[in-house]
C-alpha cells in the first residue's frame, strides 16, 4: 500500500474500533467468583447461525473417558457423526429439547466427572457440553461460541447417566 502524504494518521481507540454489532466481544470479560468466563452466547443469533467446528487440544488422554480408548468401529461411527454435526448450526444442535446437544453446569455434574475436571486442573470451568453420537455414546467437551473442544469420549453413558 502506497503512502498517502495528504492523509492524517488516526489512533486506534482502546479496545479496537466499535463495530456496532451485538456480537462484538469486549476487550476483557469479567471473572465470576474466580471462575473463567464461558464465552458462549447461545442467545446471540450470529453464533447460533455458525456451523460447529472442532478442537482437540483439551482432550483428556489419561482418564477413563479418554478419546484414545475408542475402538476402530466406534471411531468410524464417531467420525460420521462429527461430519454430520459440522453441517449443523449451533442453534440447531443446542436448541431447547434437542437430542443432539446439551450443556451441563459443572456444579451439578456427578462426582466422578467433577473430580476428573479437578484432576485436570479445570475446576474453574462452569459448563460442559455434550453431543449425543448414538444410543448411549456421548462426546463431551467445552463449547466456546461455535468451537467444540473435545474432552471425553463416553461410550456407555457413564459421565452423566440417564435417570430414565
Amino acid at each position: 500500500m502506497a503512502n498517502n502524504p495528504g492523509r492524517k494518521k488516526v489512533a486506534v481507540p482502546k479496545g479496537g474500533w466499535p463495530t456496532g454489532r451485538k456480537e462484538a466481544i469486549p476487550a476483557a470479560l469479567p471473572e465470576v467468583a474466580g471462575k473463567r468466563p464461558v464465552v458462549l452466547h447461545v442467545d446471540n443469533e450470529a453464533i447460533n447461525e455458525r456451523k460447529l467446528v472442532w478442537r482437540f487440544g483439551q482432550m483428556d488422554t489419561d482418564g477413563q473417558w479418554s478419546p484414545t480408548n475408542i475402538s476402530p468401529s466406534e471411531l468410524a461411527n464417531l467420525f460420521d457423526k462429527m461430519t454430520s454435526f459440522e453441517t449443523m448450526t449451533i442453534g440447531e444442535i443446542f436448541a431447547p429439547g434437542s437430542e443432539h446437544g446439551k450443556k451441563y453446569a459443572v456444579a451439578s455434574m456427578p462426582s466422578a466427572p467433577q473430580k476428573r475436571l479437578s484432576d485436570l486442573q479445570r475446576e474453574d470451568e462452569t459448563e460442559v457440553a455434550r453431543l449425543r453420537c448414538s444410543g448411549p455414546q456421548r462426546l463431551y467437551g467445552f463449547l466456546r461460541e461455535h468451537v467444540f473442544h473435545v474432552l471425553w469420549w463416553d461410550p456407555t453413558h457413564a459421565v452423566w447417566p440417564s435417570t430414565k
